[in-house]
């Protein structure tokens, strides 16, 4: 055999590992989040300090596995990062105002004024969704949509984003059908902005506000919400454990699922 028949050998043979399901990644995945459970157990009582240790081993692993934060095929800049942020913190926000305006609508919460916004507790609240947000959009998202390659459609990256983070909703201690079913229509979200922006700037800014907003905004550190006592509201399930949340976000779900269908269907011939 040549050496160009040798090259082209070895061309086809990565071009068809990254086509496929690659059960290595899987593989990794899976040791990673044995690790960030280990890292939760080590430092129960330091959460922000077992927060922060868990982004790194999942930035570390996540790095080894090529999944990075922008498509390294693509020039990019400070301000292009920025811009993909900012719209990414947009559809976060978007769906916690969903959740809440639900809720709001249907004498679900009882809002109260908070009398003092501390700025420590919406600074210390902003660090912690944006380090839960940095693990599990790593961990659940990039390495799921490493995982299949380009073995399926990007519309079926979508889904199985969902599929993950049902997966990972599942295994919590207090996890309810209803908890699992909104964690699957936020990864839908979440996993479409994966999708789109070939990166993890847009899924992660988009998690990290609907965290910080549902979590420290409207939990204390702007107003008060106290939930009803009810399957529609979610009790003590918390906001996304109730019917509410499954309505308000479903429709976002749905929409994300058609956006992403409409960018990878073929234009259309035109006549004449």
């Amino acid at each position: 055999m040549t050496k160009d028949g040798k090259d082209d050998h070895a061309t086809s043979a990565k071009a068809g590992q990254s086509a496929g399901v690659r059960l290595d990644v899987a593989a990794w995945g899976i040791v990673l989040a044995l690790g960030c459970r280990a890292i939760e157990i080590f430092l129960e009582a330091q959460s922000l300090a077992g927060a922060v240790g868990q982004a790194v081993l999942v930035e570390w692993g996540a790095s080894r596995l090529g999944i990075g934060w922008s498509d390294p095929a693509v020039p990019t800049t400070s301000g292009a990062i920025a811009r993909r942020a900012a719209m990414g913190a947009v559809v976060g926000l978007v769906a916690a105002a969903f959740v809440f305006v639900t809720l709001l609508g249907t004498r679900g919460v009882a809002v109260e004024r908070v009398e003092h916004v501390e700025l420590s507790i919406l600074g210390i609240g902003l660090v912690t969704a944006a380090l839960h947000a940095w693990r599990d959009e790593l961990l659940l998202h990039g390495i799921a949509l490493r995982t299949i390659g380009t073995s399926v459609s990007p519309l079926a990256g979508v889904v199985a984003c969902g599929v993950t983070s049902a997966g990972a909703a599942a295994g919590r201690g207090d996890a309810t059908p209803r908890s699992v079913f909104v964690a699957a229509l936020l990864g839908i979200v979440f996993g479409a902005l994966w999708v789109s922006d070939r990166g993890a700037w847009r899924p992660w800014a988009a998690h990290t506000a609907f965290r910080w907003a549902s979590a420290t905004l409207l939990s204390g550190g702007i107003v008060h919400s106290r939930l009803a006592d009810d399957a529609w509201a979610g009790g003590n399930a918390g906001s996304l454990g109730g019917t509410a949340a499954v309505v308000a976000l479903m429709p976002l779900a749905m929409s994300m699922l058609l956006w992403t269908a409409r960018r990878i269907s073929p234009p259309s011939a035109k006549e004449g």
